[in-house]
């Protein structure tokens, strides 16, 4: 009986210690996940990939871009003319491809001259005595500046400033504009009447302002201050003129005459008649960021066509403000780029040039990745994270603006900025 009883004793011990053996394992098993549960969880995080801000010596990359030639401004001159007038081509004085000066004949139509200056903006209406405005102040300027005139640039057009366009166009080896026939007869009309108001007053009397009292004296010099207004109005509309259609303005320096009609040709008045182009030959091309910095103002490059194989050397002349949107040829966003030609560049207007800067020079500074430099309307930046954070995340991270002056081997190279060694910034998020 007692044997009976040890005997299920122990059954009922072992069945107790079956049972917990079999919940400690599935309470173990419940902490432990396999290494296809990691991979699951794994797949859903959301890791911040960081980057320690440091010192690095880095070697400018020469980068190849695409741009345009443009050899300057060209405009078309137009052919004087008149009412009743043919426009004929009667003399070319200067050839094409020449240089053009101010104060010198680009062409000659129909025995007229078309003069060459400059304006700072163009005529747009003919000029008689008498005239007033900002277009006589500018005429008289530009007469002061080529050494025809010394009066007061007050814009008025009176006698000084007829006299001063004679002598441009003398100067231009030019007949100047004539004076309409009806103006030299009124103004000889009006000297007449000057001398026969003088006439008539009474002896001794040539209007100092004596009042002898007498009606006919008192009339006869009212005459005569009649008279000689009448003929100071006359004299000013009898004035040279100056013609808007007989001059040009050649707008700024180094102008070149592009083509020009050959003599004999007849063409509409106000037609072009001739072709200038003004302004310097350049190239202008679209430089993305990773290129910038071998691309700053002053930097050497080399110029190729991309058909031909022309290549010279130039210089870039000036960078523009970033542009956040790609141009209409593909051109990533990046900076608007000049870059002055040399006169003896030998290429065409329009050609399509590759652009390749010079490598090699070497950059020190503090270096981030390349990709964690971020761009916006508000500038150029990277995202850095407070120190001693075990869990960071990008909403964690403060806005620190930078100056990318170099980027080479996967590295920009920063200024113009509060970050220093050892800072920590967000190079990208998991999407």
């Amino acid at each position: 009986m007692n044997d009976r009883h040890s005997r299920s004793r122990w059954l009922w011990l072992w069945a107790a210690a079956a049972v917990a053996a079999v919940v400690v394992a599935f309470v173990l098993g419940a902490q432990v996940r396999s290494p296809w549960e990691v991979a699951v969880a794994n797949s859903h995080a959301n890791p911040l990939v960081t980057a320690t801000v440091e010192e690095r010596t880095l070697v400018v990359e020469g980068q190849d871009v695409t741009g345009t030639v443009t050899l300057g401004r060209t405009q078309d001159v137009p052919a004087p003319g008149g009412e009743g007038v043919r426009a004929v081509v009667t003399a070319t004085p200067v050839a094409a491809g020449d240089g053009v000066a101010p104060g010198v004949v680009l062409v000659e139509v129909s025995g007229r001259p078309v003069i060459g200056w400059e304006l700072p903006f163009p005529m747009y209406r003919d000029l008689r005595g008498g005239a007033r405005g900002p277009d006589v102040r500018a005429v008289q300027q530009a007469l002061l500046a080529a050494g025809h005139y010394s009066g007061a640039v007050d814009g008025v057009y009176g006698p000084a400033t007829a006299l001063a366009v004679v002598a441009l166009y003398r100067a231009a080896g030019a007949e100047p504009p004539e004076v309409p026939a009806d103006a030299v007869a009124a103004a000889r009309a009006a000297d007449q009447a000057v001398a026969d108001a003088r006439a008539a007053l009474p002896t001794g009397d040539e209007g100092d302002g004596r009042d002898e009292g007498a009606d006919d004296g008192r009339s006869a010099q009212q005459a005569l201050a009649e008279a000689r207004r009448a003929a100071a109005e006359a004299h000013t509309a009898a004035l040279a003129p100056l013609p808007a259609a007989e001059t040009f303005d050649l707008d700024g320096a180094e102008v070149t005459l592009v083509r020009v009609s050959r003599v004999g040709t007849v063409v509409e008045p106000g037609g072009p008649v001739a072709q200038v182009r003004s302004g310097t030959a350049t190239v202008t091309a679209r430089v993305g960021l990773g290129a910038s910095d071998a691309y700053t103002v002053g930097a050497s490059v080399t110029v190729s066509a991309q058909v031909g194989g022309a290549t010279t050397a130039a210089t870039v002349t000036s960078v523009g403000e970033f542009v956040a949107e790609a141009t209409q040829e593909g051109a990533p966003p990046g900076y608007d780029v000049t870059i002055e030609l040399p006169e003896d560049a030998g290429l065409e207007d329009g050609t399509g040039v590759v652009v390749q800067a010079a490598e090699g020079d070497e950059a020190e500074g503090l270096a981030v990745p390349l990709v964690a430099v971020r761009e916006d309307s508000s500038g150029t930046f990277v995202l850095r994270l407070p120190p001693g954070l075990e869990d960071p995340r990008e909403q964690d991270a403060e806005r620190v603006a930078v100056t990318v002056t170099t980027t080479g081997d996967g590295y920009a190279l920063v200024a113009d900025t509060d970050l220093a060694t050892g800072d920590v910034v967000v190079v990208a998020t998991r999407p």
